[in-house]
């Protein structure tokens, strides 16, 4: 049997969910160490370096609530982040 320990692994970060996206919070992000951050922007580029031609998308978050929608929370606000709320979060 061939084994893929790292497509094992991030699939399981989708778990038994329908999701075909994975959004991360920038604000969140940002709030990992420099070395995660550098990281991650390492990672980014190689994933878009091998998907040159896929179409680009405006992508729009709607959150839900216990199955209803409600607004987008102040904390989230990368250019205002409550660092109060994100440091109750750790």
């Amino acid at each position: 049997m061939f084994r893929r320990p790292g497509y094992d692994a991030l699939w399981g970060w989708f778990g038994l969910s329908y999701a075909s996206w994975l959004p991360l919070p920038r604000v969140l992000m940002h709030e990992m160490p420099d070395d995660w951050q550098a990281r991650m922007t390492v990672l980014l580029d190689e994933f878009d370096a091998t998907f040159k031609n896929v179409p680009r998308y405006d992508v729009q978050i709607q959150l839900k609530q216990n199955g209803r929608f409600v607004p987008m929370p102040e904390w989230i606000s990368y250019r205002h982040p409550d660092r109060a709320t994100i440091e109750g979060f750790k």
